[in-house]
């Protein structure tokens, strides 16, 4: 059998030269609820290697955890955990703002002080739950991306894997970029723009076998996808509320 991690020829059922499993798997639902419970406090296991991977070359590397080169990754679900409770604490213990916080500020810069007055219970439950609302968007995001790379034949869990890894290190990036340009409104941009551009970039190179152009493009369709998505649970959530209120 030859090991999908090293690439190594060995009979059992680990790898004698790295020690990966020889029952890797394509990724699928059981795989990620099998995971997390193993993987979730070993923080010292390969998640610095995985940061590392995830800035220099963060779509060749995803792809080749998907394709079975699994062993020296950090998993993905813990990771994402880990990130986006390290970008929580960083933006309370600095004092800086999280992308939902920016989006809110610019939301209610348009707003009359009645408007806002009378959306001030929405608008603070939505802050004090941004990281649930963030965590439970990426399914739909995920979906989103599968639709809109379709032909490119990764299933949606796998489509889910690529918004873990790249979504946890979005959230560092921002962390990082929004403690050096928090002053003024144009600043604050910055972060959001380049998180996007890390996005595209990181999208691009997972599918690197398709051009540019048609990467973009599917990056575009996934977006508008996900804005068709949120619109429609934002309108079932308003008729629920009406309807209880």
């Amino acid at each position: 059998m030859i090991c999908k991690n090293c690439g190594y020829d060995f009979e059992g059922d680990f790898c004698s030269n790295c020690g990966q499993s020889a029952d890797t798997k394509r990724i699928d639902y059981g795989y990620l609820t099998s995971e997390v419970s193993k993987g979730i406090f070993q923080v010292n296991r390969g998640f610095l290697y995985t940061l590392k991977e995830l800035v220099i070359r963060p779509g060749h590397s995803i792809r080749k955890f998907i394709e079975g080169k699994r062993k020296p990754h950090y998993k993905p679900l813990p990771f994402l955990l880990v990130t986006s409770t390290i970008y929580i604490l960083w933006s309370y213990l600095t004092g800086t703002n999280t992308v939902v916080s920016d989006i809110i500020s610019g939301m209610t810069g348009r707003m009359t002080q009645s408007e806002i007055k009378e959306n001030m219970q929405r608008i603070h439950w939505v802050t004090k739950n941004q990281t649930y609302i963030l965590l439970l968007l990426l399914p739909f995001f995920s979906l989103a991306s599968y639709w809109a790379f379709l032909k490119a034949k990764y299933n949606y869990f796998e489509h889910l894997i690529l918004s873990f890894y790249i979504t946890g290190q979005q959230m560092l990036i921002y962390s990082i970029l929004a403690s050096i340009f928090f002053r003024g409104y144009f600043t604050q941009v910055i972060p959001v723009m380049l998180v996007m551009v890390y996005g595209v970039w990181a999208y691009n190179q997972f599918f690197n076998k398709r051009r540019f152009s048609a990467n973009l493009l599917s990056i575009l369709l996934m977006h508008i996808y996900m804005l068709f998505l949120v619109m429609t649970i934002i309108s079932i959530a308003t008729i629920i509320y009406s309807a209880l209120s």
